[in-house]
C-alpha cells in the first residue's frame, strides 16, 4: 500500500473524468495540486459548474493550457497522470529533458488508459500513440522516447495504476509482474458528493463521441438510438434522458432532441457523477464505453445493456485492434487469465495430498503436473492412493523424479512456475536447481497444513523461493516477522487451506442436547501428530482414555486413524508410534483385543455425520470443522507453540483427557474461525501464481552468479541430510549444537 507524503504532489489532466480520478486516487492527507487543461474540450464548462466547496481539504485546482516541466524533475510528491498518450504532455517531458524522477501515478478511469497500459507491459517498446491517431515520424519519436522513460519507471517500482475499471487480470499480471502496482477505487469521492446530479428518469441512455470522432457512421449511430428509444418505451410520464458525449456536434444532439419523449443532458459533469442521482435499478443502454464499466460504482444497481457494435457500421477508420477493443467492452470482462505451466514437487505423503488439492484450486486453464521426488520419506503405493483420494489427481500415476535427474526433468517442463512441495532441505535442493536453469521459474512453497509457530530455521529453508503460501491472515504475519528476523524477502500470500471444502464460516452439523451441551459422538477418531506429544508415557494417557470412551459409551467406537504403516515413511520420524503402544497394551492385558481399533486411508471416509475428532494438534481438526463435526484438542499436556497447539487457544475446543472420556466434544466459535483459517476464498493466490508466470515468461527471475554459488553449497548439504538415514542426521544434529556451545563459551 501507498504512504501518503507531506510533499505536494501534481496531477495533470485533460478531461472531466481525469480531474475526478485525480481525486478518488489522492491518498489520506495527501497536498494535491491538479493542473486542469482549460482548453480540453469540455474542461471550461465542467470547471464551471464544479463547485470549489466539493473538493476535500488540501485539493487544489489550477486551470491551465501548458505543463510546467519542472514537476517532472522534482523528488517531492507524486505525479499523478490522467492520458499517457497526450501530446502534450509528451512535449513537456522531453523539454524537462526525460528527468522523471517522481513516483508516477496513472489515473484515468477510460478505455484508453487500458491501451496505454497494455503498450507499456509490451515485449518490446512502443510509441504511446492512440490506436486510431495518425502521427508524423516526429511525434511517433518523442513518444516512442516518452514510452522508454515510462518503462524504466516502471521496471524501478515507481509506476502505480489507480483505477476503478474492471481489468482483466492478464494485464494486472503482466503490469505487475513488470514492476507496477495497481490500486482499485471504487468512486468513493464521487459517491460522497451532495447530490451532485440532478434527478433523472429511469430510463437512460449515455451517448456515444464514436459517430463525432468518424469511427462509426452518423445515420448508423442514430439508427440505433431511435431503436432503442423505442424498446425502452417512454411516455410524458416516463421520458428517455440523453446524456451526451461531450464530443458529439450541436447537428446530431438536435436530431436526438426531436426523438419522442427524450430530453438531451448536455455534458457538463462526468455522467459518473451525474448518474448518482439515478434511481435504484434504472435502465440504461450504451454502446462501448467506459463509462458502463465505471456507472456499478457509482449507481444503485444499474440495469445496464451495451450493444457491440457491427461490423457494417464502421467507416474504415478505426483499426482492427481498436474495434475489437471496444466490442470486447461489451461482453463481461476476462478474468480467467492466461495459460502457464507450473509443475508440484513433492516429497512425502502430505505434501502430496496438499500438492494436488493446491494444484486443483488453481482451476483448469493451467497445464499442470505433479511429481514425488526420491527421498528417504517418500510416500508409498498406499500412501499415495490416499493422498490424492479426493483430488482430480486420483487414479493417476504420479512420476517419481531422481534427485539427480530433477534439472533435465525441469529444463524439458519448460515450467513457469515451480510449487516446492517438500521438506525444509528438499525444498533448498529444488530452488538450487531451479537456480541453474536457463530461464528460472516462479518458486513458490509453503506448508501442507498449520503452519503455526512460524520458525526462522523453516524459512531460511524457503530463502530462495519467491512465494510462500500462508494459510490464514494469523499465519501470513507471523511469517512476515519470522522472514523479517531472519532476513528473508519472501513474498507471502494467503492461500486457503485447499482441503477445506466450506465457503463460509463453518456451523455444526449436529444438534444440542436439551441441557445445551454437544451430543455423545457414535465414534471418535482419534488423529495422531509425529511431533507431539513426545513422552512415552504421555501418549499412551491419550490410549487409556480413548478405551475409556469405548468403555463408558458401548453404543461408540474409537479409532486411532494412523497416517502409515510399519516400514512406510511419514513427513516427521515418530519415536513411539501408537501402532507399538496398543500392541504393547494389549499383550499386557491393560487393554483388550480390539477395544481400540486401527485404521489407515484417508481423512474423509472417518470424518462422516456423528463422528469426532480428537487429536493434540493436526491439520485434521480443521478438516473435521470444516464439515461440521465436534472436534476437541487435547490440553493436558499444555497449550504453547511447543505443542504446536497454541494456534487453538481461544477456539473453545480445547479440553482435557476427561472430557474425551466422558465424550464431552463441541465445535468452535465463530470469532476464532474467522480469525483462523476458515475466512472466505479469494482469487488472491491465483493471481499470485500467474504473476510469477509472467515474470518467468519475461525472464524477470534471473538468478545472480552468488547467489548460484551458495546454492551450490545448500544442494551438497540438503542432499546429505535427505539421504541420510535419521541416527545419522541425529549424530549431525547433536555434534552442531555441541560445537555451538562450545563457541558461546569461549567467547
Amino acid at each position: 500500500m501507498e504512504r501518503s507524503s507531506a510533499n505536494i504532489s501534481h496531477a495533470w489532466v485533460e478531461s472531466p473524468l481525469q480531474l475526478v480520478s485525480a481525486v478518488e486516487a489522492r491518498l489520506p492527507d495527501e497536498q494535491l495540486v491538479i493542473h486542469a487543461r482549460i482548453d480540453a474540450e469540455g474542461m471550461d464548462s465542467f470547471l464551471a459548474r464544479f463547485h470549489s466547496e466539493w473538493l476535500p481539504a488540501g485539493v487544489t485546482i489550477v486551470a491551465m493550457a501548458e505543463i510546467d516541466p519542472q514537476i517532472f524533475t522534482t523528488r517531492s510528491g507524486r505525479l499523478l497522470i490522467g492520458d499517457l498518450c497526450s501530446g502534450r504532455l509528451q512535449r513537456a517531458m522531453l523539454a524537462s529533458g526525460l528527468q522523471l524522477r517522481r513516483q508516477v501515478v496513472v489515473i484515468d478511469d477510460g478505455f484508453a488508459t487500458l491501451h496505454a497500459v497494455r503498450e507499456l507491459v509490451s515485449r518490446r517498446p512502443r510509441p504511446l500513440v492512440r490506436p486510431r491517431q495518425k502521427t508524423s515520424r516526429s511525434r511517433r519519436a518523442a513518444a516512442f522516447a516518452v514510452a522508454v522513460l515510462l518503462r524504466a519507471v516502471l521496471h524501478e517500482r515507481r509506476l502505480s495504476w489507480t483505477t476503478a475499471l474492471p481489468v482483466p487480470d492478464e494485464l494486472i499480471i503482466s503490469f505487475t509482474a513488470a514492476g507496477g502496482t495497481v490500486r482499485r477505487h471504487t468512486f468513493e469521492y464521487v459517491r460522497s458528493l451532495p447530490d451532485a446530479g440532478s434527478r433523472v428518469p429511469e430510463r437512460i441512455i449515455i451517448g456515444s463521441a464514436l459517430a463525432a470522432d468518424d469511427l462509426i457512421t452518423a445515420e448508423a449511430y442514430f439508427d440505433w438510438l431511435a431503436t432503442t428509444v423505442e424498446r425502452l418505451q417512454p411516455s410524458a410520464e416516463a421520458p428517455v434522458a440523453y446524456f451526451a458525449h461531450r464530443r458529439e456536434t450541436p447537428e446530431l444532439l438536435a436530431r436526438v432532441a426531436q426523438l419522442p419523449h427524450v430530453t438531451v443532458r448536455h455534458a457538463h459533469l462526468p455522467v459518473e457523477i451525474r448518474l448518482t442521482a439515478a434511481p435504484a435499478g434504472a435502465q440504461v443502454r450504451s454502446l462501448p464505453t467506459s463509462a458502463v464499466a465505471n456507472l456499478p460504482a457509482t449507481m444503485q444497481e444499474p440495469n445496464i445493456t451495451v450493444t457491440a457494435i457491427p461490423s457494417s457500421w464502421w467507416t474504415g477508420t478505426a483499426p482492427d485492434r481498436l474495434r475489437q477493443q471496444l466490442n470486447a467492452a461489451a461482453a463481461a470482462p476476462d478474468t480467467d487469465g492466461s495459460e502457464y505451466r507450473i509443475v508440484a514437487i513433492a516429497d512425502s505423503e502430505s505434501y502430496l495430498k496438499w500438492a494436488a488439492r493446491v494444484l486443483d484450486s488453481l482451476g483448469p486453464d493451467i497445464d499442470a503436473q505433479l511429481w514425488i521426488i526420491d527421498t528417504p520419506i517418500r510416500p508409498t503405493a498406499g500412501q499415495i492412493s490416499h493422498a490424492l483420494a479426493g483430488s482430480s489427481w486420483a487414479g493417476t500415476q504420479v512420476p517419481v523424479v531422481e534427485r539427480a535427474e530433477l534439472h533435465d526433468r525441469l529444463t524439458a517442463a519448460g515450467a513457469d512456475v515451480v510449487l516446492a512441495a517438500a521438506t525444509g532441505p528438499v525444498v533448498q535442493q529444488i530452488a538450487a536447481t531451479a537456480h541453474r536453469l536457463p530461464r528460472r521459474p516462479g518458486l513458490a512453497t509453503g506448508l501442507p497444513g498449520i503452519g503455526l509457530p512460524a520458525r526462522q530455521k523453516g524459512v531460511r529453508y524457503r530463502r530462495d523461493c519467491d512465494l510462500f503460501l500462508a494459510h490464514s491472515h494469523h499465519e501470513r504475519e507471523a511469517y512476515r516477522a519470522a522472514a523479517t528476523r531472519a532476513g528473508v524477502p519472501l513474498e507471502i500470500t494467503v492461500a486457503r487451506l485447499p482441503l477445506l471444502t466450506s465457503t463460509d464460516v463453518p456451523e455444526p452439523a449436529f444438534d444440542m442436547q436439551a441441557d445445551g451441551t454437544a451430543p455423545v459422538p457414535t465414534r471418535i477418531v482419534f488423529a495422531p501428530q509425529a511431533k507431539v506429544p513426545t513422552e512415552r508415557q504421555e501418549r499412551i494417557t491419550i490410549l487409556r482414555a480413548l478405551a475409556a470412551f469405548a468403555r463408558r459409551h458401548p453404543d461408540s467406537e474409537a479409532i486411532v486413524k494412523v497416517r502409515s504403516l510399519p516400514g512406510e515413511q511419514e513427513t516427521h520420524h515418530e519415536e513411539h508410534s501408537y501402532l507399538s503402544l496398543i500392541q504393547e497394551l494389549t499383550s499386557s492385558g491393560e487393554l483388550a483385543a480390539g477395544e481400540l481399533s486401527i485404521a489407515v486411508g484417508p481423512m474423509d471416509e472417518f470424518l462422516t455425520a456423528g463422528s469426532a475428532l480428537v487429536t493434540v494438534s493436526s491439520t485434521a481438526a480443521l478438516e473435521s470443522i470444516d464439515r461440521g463435526l465436534q472436534t476437541l484438542i487435547i490440553s493436558d499436556f499444555g497449550v504453547s507453540e511447543a505443542l504446536l497447539n497454541a494456534v487453538f487457544d481461544g477456539s473453545g475446543i480445547l479440553g482435557s483427557l476427561q472430557d474425551l472420556s466422558a465424550g464431552r466434544i463441541g465445535f468452535p466459535n465463530e470469532t476464532w474461525l474467522q480469525e483462523n483459517y476458515f475466512h472466505p476464498p479469494s482469487v488472491e493466490v491465483n493471481r499470485a501464481f500467474r504473476i510469477l508466470a509472467a515474470r518467468s515468461q519475461q525472464y524477470q527471475l534471473r538468478s545472480q552468479p552468488w547467489i548460484k554459488h551458495i546454492n551450490s553449497w545448500r544442494a551438497v548439504r540438503a542432499e546429505l541430510r535427505t539421504a541420510a538415514p535419521q541416527p545419522v542426521v541425529d549424530g549431525y544434529r547433536f555434534a552442531v549444537k555441541q560445537v555451538r556451545r562450545l563457541s558461546r563459551r569461549l567467547r
